[in-house]
Parts: structure tokens; C-alpha cells; sequence
């Protein structure tokens, strides 16, 4: 009789402790959902701020930016793919500790090789990746020499408009590239050497004249008539063969 009370008793003791830690941890439990409401309201912004919080957080990256490769021979020049893996890293917020790597994961041939054997201070820095590249591969000419090549481009036989003016333009890009300050004044420089040097003689009036009529007009404007009258169907030599039938004409007429 004596071991069955002392059962119940322990079957009783074992229920108040297993109530008792029910009720402790439903106390916990409450007491932290309580604390994850108060923190939810307390972070939770404004009507106003929830929208500019929101405006901000809606930025394209274009991480699959496809990057150009550069071996220093064909292909992409150093200028251009400086401007392209410069935007590539931006794009992919590439930390400054991995862009030396990026770097030469896009360099091939004879540029890698040149960047592999460098000291490894060099070979970790981007700028100094940079500035060996184009000691190597920029542009070898003078400014003289640049400033002369753009100067004296015409338009040669059987470019098109289009082509002259781009060439033109690279030109340019690559004197100020020598010396910032070269071309105070490159757009009117620019402009009026597409003018001089078009290959039509009609048309390098008509521009000439429109010029004039518009002293401020810009070089794309100029460019833009020049194509539009090309287009149009009436350039130099086609205003010039009726001209030259008829007074052929006129003269087998006055032959004996």
C-alpha cells in the first residue's frame, strides 16, 4: 500500500512540473513574438518614406554585361576596353580586392603574358594594370602628328558621308586624347572641317551657304543636311550629267 501512494504521489509531482514548464514556455514565446511586433513597428517607415524607401531599392544592374577581351593585336582598342571593363566592374560591383583578377581574366595573348610577367604588386592594382596597357598599346603618334592627320582627312572616293564623319571624329577624340586642352573650341573645329573636305564641290557650297545662314548650327546639324541632301538623290554628279548631256548635245548639234 505504501509503494502504490508513493506512485501516485510521484504520478502528481511529474504533472505540476510538466504543467509548469508548459506554462514557462508559453510565457517565452509570447514574451518574444511581443518583442518582433514592437521592433516591426518601430523600423516601420511612414507612408512617404515607405515610397522613397522603395524608389531607392528598385536599381538595375546589368550583371550579364558581357566584357570585351584584349590581347593588344586585333580586336577592341585599349581605350575602348578600358571604358568597357571600367563599366563591367561598376555593373557587377565588383570588389576592389577582385578587379585586378577580373582584369586578367579579360586580357589574352600577348597583353596577358605581358601583365603575368609583371611583379605581383603591379599585377594586384588595376591602375597600375591600366597604365601598363597603355604605355604599351595607346597611341604612339605625336600630338603633331594627330593634330595633322585630323587637319588634313578629306573625304576620299567612294566614302560615304557617314564613314567621313566618324573618321573625322575619332581623329579628333584622339588629339584631345593627347592633350585635354588642344581643341578649346572641337565642335566648331569639327564642323568646319566636315565642310571643307566633302568630296562634292556642290555640296561643299550648299554647306558653306547654310553656314553661314546659321553661324551656330553644331556638326551634327551640318552632317544632318549633308546626309538628307545626299539621300535626296541630287549630289554633285548627278546635278552635273544633265548639265554635260545637253552641252554635248549643243556641240554635235553645231559639228558640220
Amino acid at each position: 500500500m505504501e509503494d502504490l501512494q508513493e506512485l501516485r504521489d510521484l504520478i502528481v509531482q511529474l504533472r505540476a512540473e510538466n504543467e509548469s514548464l508548459r506554462l514557462e514556455q508559453q510565457t517565452i514565446r509570447s514574451a518574444g513574438t511581443a518583442q518582433v511586433s514592437e521592433a516591426a513597428v518601430a523600423d516601420r517607415p511612414s507612408v512617404g518614406e515607405a515610397s522613397a524607401e522603395t524608389i531607392d531599392r528598385f536599381v538595375f544592374v546589368p550583371r550579364d554585361r558581357k566584357c570585351p577581351k584584349f590581347n593588344g593585336k586585333s580586336g577592341i582598342g585599349i581605350s575602348e576596353w578600358v571604358d568597357e571593363v571600367q563599366a563591367c566592374i561598376r555593373a557587377r560591383c565588383i570588389p576592389v580586392a577582385d578587379q585586378a583578377f577580373f582584369l586578367f581574366d579579360h586580357l589574352e595573348g600577348e597583353a596577358r603574358e605581358e601583365i603575368r610577367h609583371r611583379s605581383a604588386t603591379e599585377r594586384r592594382d588595376p591602375a597600375k594594370i591600366f597604365a601598363a596597357l597603355r604605355e604599351l598599346y595607346g597611341c604612339s603618334l605625336s600630338y603633331v602628328a594627330l593634330q595633322e592627320a585630323f587637319f588634313s582627312r578629306r573625304q576620299q572616293e567612294g566614302e560615304t558621308l557617314l564613314e567621313f564623319s566618324l573618321v573625322l571624329m575619332s581623329l579628333q577624340e584622339r588629339v584631345k586624347q593627347q592633350s585635354s586642352t588642344a581643341m578649346p573650341n572641337a565642335e566648331i573645329l569639327l564642323r568646319d572641317q566636315f565642310v571643307e573636305f566633302v568630296l562634292d564641290p556642290a555640296l561643299r557650297r550648299e554647306l558653306k551657304q547654310y553656314v553661314r545662314r546659321q553661324p551656330m548650327c553644331t556638326f551634327l546639324e551640318v552632317r544632318g543636311e549633308a546626309i538628307r541632301w545626299e539621300r535626296e538623290g541630287v549630289p554633285g554628279g548627278a546635278r552635273g550629267r544633265p548639265f554635260q548631256i545637253v552641252k554635248n548635245a549643243g556641240s554635235s548639234q553645231s559639228l558640220p
